[in-house]
């Protein structure tokens, strides 16, 4: 769905499945997920790699 595509086949894994309900349920919250990830937008990007958790008082 980032590449652009409106839709995806999961006929296969939807049918192949033990639980076909559950998996498309899967599938639904998989979809969502990534939505959700995408609109709450990416970390900013930096020049050089920093360390996200300081080292000072933890030893």
């Amino acid at each position: 769905m980032e590449l652009g595509a409106d839709g995806v086949l999961m006929n296969t894994a939807i049918a192949g499945a033990t639980d076909p309900g559950a998996m498309a349920e899967a599938m639904n919250h998989a979809v969502r997920a990534g939505t959700l990830a995408y609109t709450a937008g990416r970390i900013q990007r930096k020049l050089y790699a920093t360390a996200s958790s300081p080292i000072e008082g933890k030893i």
